[in-house]
């Protein structure tokens, strides 16, 4: 694994996190607009299995809670030791500028703006920052899933 591969995988989780958290929402949406039984003396509505129509999407949405709080402790321990070994870089502006790109996932034009250079300057730092990381024997390889 490449050190560029390793330092994305945060930003590949955090955005696999927003998705879920989107259909989460989507799934409790839905929950809510689902018919109840209703029970009256001539007819009695229920859905195939037996259970309330919303019983099935309450399964899920607990289910893809359950996914997106491993997604977030994941997350969590690899921004831990996605810092630790950006620490390895010398130069304060390299580590803050690994951490603008990789941690906080901000595009290359804010970066230019919050620290003031070029691109071709920014592309040239990220290099010879990258240039000093040694991936760590226990790198984390994050198995993303839908």
């Amino acid at each position: 694994m490449t050190v560029e591969t390793y330092l994305e995988q945060g930003l590949l989780l955090d955005q696999r996190i927003r998705y879920h958290l989107k259909k989460l929402e989507d799934l409790r949406q839905t929950a809510n607009s689902l018919p109840s039984i209703t029970i009256r003396k001539d007819k009695v509505q229920t859905s195939p299995s037996g259970e309330a129509p919303f019983v099935g999407a309450l399964l899920r949405m607990e289910e893809m809670q359950e996914q997106i709080n491993h997604e977030i402790d994941q997350l969590e321990e690899l921004k831990k030791q996605m810092t630790e070994v950006i620490q390895q870089v010398k130069e304060d502006k390299l580590q803050m500028l690994l951490a603008y790109k990789y941690l906080e996932g901000m595009s290359q034009a804010e970066i230019c703006n919050l620290m003031g250079v070029s691109r071709f300057t920014i592309r040239r730092w990220l290099q010879s920052a990258i240039d000093q990381i040694t991936l760590p024997e226990n790198a984390m390889m994050v198995k993303l899933r839908f």
